[in-house]
């Protein structure tokens, strides 16, 4: 049997988050980063940064070269959707950052025009790949906690804010905690919610409330929004770019609960082991360790490298699907529509 070619991606917008894209695709069989473009590139760095890769002057050039497959877009979020948009009509696969559109229609627009063209589109939350993730999901429907009641789920960081210029504090530049991680708690909670059903895929919100602190720069800073799910299943989830949260992911049942540490991070950026502690109703508790050396991102990497050589449009379970991408966008859209965002 032929082992087919690798996926050769392009990198647009090579920023911090681009080299941890850069980190998981090293040392992969089924991918590889063959360009990166910059709008004004320092070419010495560029090539320090990303070894091996062509660096390509201007991301329309990188859009327009024919030996490239797919495209990873990490430019600020406001300029995902037509840089998504281009490179899906020059027929390129795409891997985009979160959160893949400013608001619901952005990512309806995205999708629409990569079936149009079959061509792979996918968003990146990195922690739905990770061994960790399958194991809770599969806690949760083997009746391990029993009947699920509760969903808490934070994702918070004190960033110094120095002002509208800054990415996180800039109403321009998409910054505020919600836009920036409040979308990882959202589609968690709503994974989990989704598999306690007899569909098992991402549940919709029956309901939204949410407060939250706008800052001197226009930007919400800190956030918390409480989601009742189908089934009178509730999630209290908080995002903050000012404050440090302790990211525990807690998922309640009848029967017990499920708690794990600084969850988004797998079990670390470059492997080791994670703690998943079960506390039963009868006062017992029982710890799991998933542990794995490889990176964080790899998972993601591989992922998107099958879903585009088997012909897929999308990413399957537990990925974020064409659909878990829109539920999540428009839970981020009422959750700023409550606060004022």
């Amino acid at each position: 049997m032929t082992t087919p070619p690798p996926v050769r991606w392009g990198i647009l917008g090579p920023g911090r988050i681009a080299r941890s894209f850069r980190d998981g695709a090293a040392g992969s069989a089924s991918g590889l980063i063959a360009a990166v473009a910059s709008r004004q590139p320092d070419t010495a760095e560029l090539a320090r940064s990303f070894p091996g890769a062509r660096v390509v002057t201007g991301y329309d050039a990188l859009l327009a070269d024919a030996e490239i497959d797919a495209i990873y877009v990490a430019t600020p979020h406001p300029l995902h959707k037509n840089w998504v948009l281009a490179a899906i009509a020059h027929g390129k696969h795409v891997l985009c950052e979160k959160p893949m559109g400013m608001n619901l229609r952005e990512v309806q627009t995205m999708f629409e025009a990569a079936r149009t063209a079959g061509t792979f589109l996918g968003e990146a939350y990195m922690y739905r790949f990770h061994p960790l993730t399958t194991r809770i999901l599969e806690l949760v429907r083997s009746d391990a906690i029993g009947d699920l009641r509760m969903i808490q789920s934070s994702f918070g960081f004190a960033a110094s804010n120095t002002g509208s210029q800054d990415r996180l504090f800039s109403p321009a530049l998409g910054g505020g905690a919600i836009l920036d991680v409040g979308g990882y708690p959202a589609s968690m909670a709503g994974l989990i919610a989704g598999s306690a059903g007899p569909g098992g895929s991402m549940a919709e919100p029956e309901e939204l409330q949410a407060i939250g602190h706008i800052g001197v720069t226009g930007v919400d800073e800190w956030s918390c929004a409480i989601l009742r799910f189908p089934g009178d299943i509730l999630a209290t989830l908080s995002c903050s770019i000012t404050l440090d949260q302790d990211n525990v992911l807690r998922i309640m049942g009848t029967k017990g609960r499920i708690e794990v540490d600084e969850f988004w991070f797998g079990s670390g950026r470059n492997g080791g082991t994670k703690a998943l502690r079960l506390f039963r109703s009868d006062g017992s508790l029982e710890t799991f360790s998933v542990a794995d050396e490889r990176n964080l991102y790899s998972f993601q990497f591989e992922a998107a490298n099958q879903a585009i050589r088997s012909g897929a449009s999308e990413f399957s379970s537990p990925g974020m699907s064409a659909y878990d991408s829109e539920i999540t966008a428009k839970i981020l859209d009422k959750w700023l529509g409550a606060i004022g965002g």
